[in-house]
């Protein structure tokens, strides 16, 4: 999972697996896929969209870039994010804040109420960002993470629940090399690569097939404008539904799996 530890990645491990088995912390995204590939580990977990910050699109490129991975399984956490100081920090100590750019974003509001002069530097993950603090032993550092890298990372919650509101959840994909599931699941994720101009056509395929839009994200091919690879998730879909939604024309389609939430 994406670390270190303390990290919401961890969390999700945790609930998806009911603590059994051994979580392993990476530093990046792609680490993580890398030893799942490497076979290092069964499983990558990585975040893939949030309700503030939208798709965390670095992760979703990781997905469509390494072809050998299909989703097993997906996680939805509500997110707190608090404010972490060494424990003999005030406010008015505080001039730096570490945290990941999702972490920034979900405290954007916060820290332009509270620590308009922070300088806001961007780390790997929230947890490194509590670690980062924890390691420097300087009060004017504070990092925005979850609750648990306090108790991990020996720091104090200096303000807690300071995402931009109370609706913040992220979900986070659990990877595997094992072939996709084409049983029903409560979801089912594909990719399509194409124009832009035939995506309302795929849209309205996968509507008179039954199938419900759970989201949809963009990312660009990188070869010429307009063209994308959409990573496509829905529900109401078995494996049958989607082999017809991919007899539109005028994409490349890659399944990524059936799987059930949790």
């Amino acid at each position: 999972y994406l670390g270190p530890e303390g990290a919401y990645t961890q969390e999700a491990c945790n609930k998806f697996f009911g603590n059994e088995g051994t979580c392993v912390p990476y530093k990046t995204v792609d680490d993580t896929i890398t030893a799942l590939i490497n076979k290092e580990t069964d499983y990558a977990v990585i975040p893939q969209e949030n309700t503030i910050g939208g798709a965390v699109v670095d992760y979703v490129d990781a997905v469509i870039k390494n072809t050998e991975v299909n989703v097993v399984g997906e996680v939805e956490l509500p997110i707190n994010q608090n404010l972490l100081t060494l424990p003999d920090a005030e406010p008015d100590d505080i001039k730096t804040v570490y945290s990941h750019k999702q972490g920034i974003a979900q405290g954007r509001e916060y820290l332009e109420n509270n620590l308009p002069d922070a300088e806001v530097i961007e780390v790997s993950s929230t947890a490194e960002g509590a670690k980062t603090v924890s390691e420097s032993k300087d009060k004017s550092f504070a990092a925005i993470a979850s609750a648990g890298c306090a108790d991990v990372y020996g720091l104090k919650i200096l303000a807690s629940n300071i995402q931009n509101n109370d609706l913040n959840k992220t979900r986070f994909y659990f990877l595997s090399l094992e072939n996709a599931n084409t049983d029903k699941g409560e979801r089912l994720a594909f990719i399509a690569s194409g124009s832009a101009e035939n995506l309302p056509e795929l849209m309205s395929r996968l509507k008179s097939e039954g199938a419900a839009l759970v989201t949809v994200h963009d990312r660009p091919q990188k070869t010429e404008l307009g063209r994308y690879n959409y990573l496509i998730e829905c529900t109401d879909c078995s494996y049958e539904t989607y082999k017809n939604i991919t007899e539109t024309e005028g994409f490349e389609y890659r399944f990524l799996g059936c799987f059930d939430r949790q």
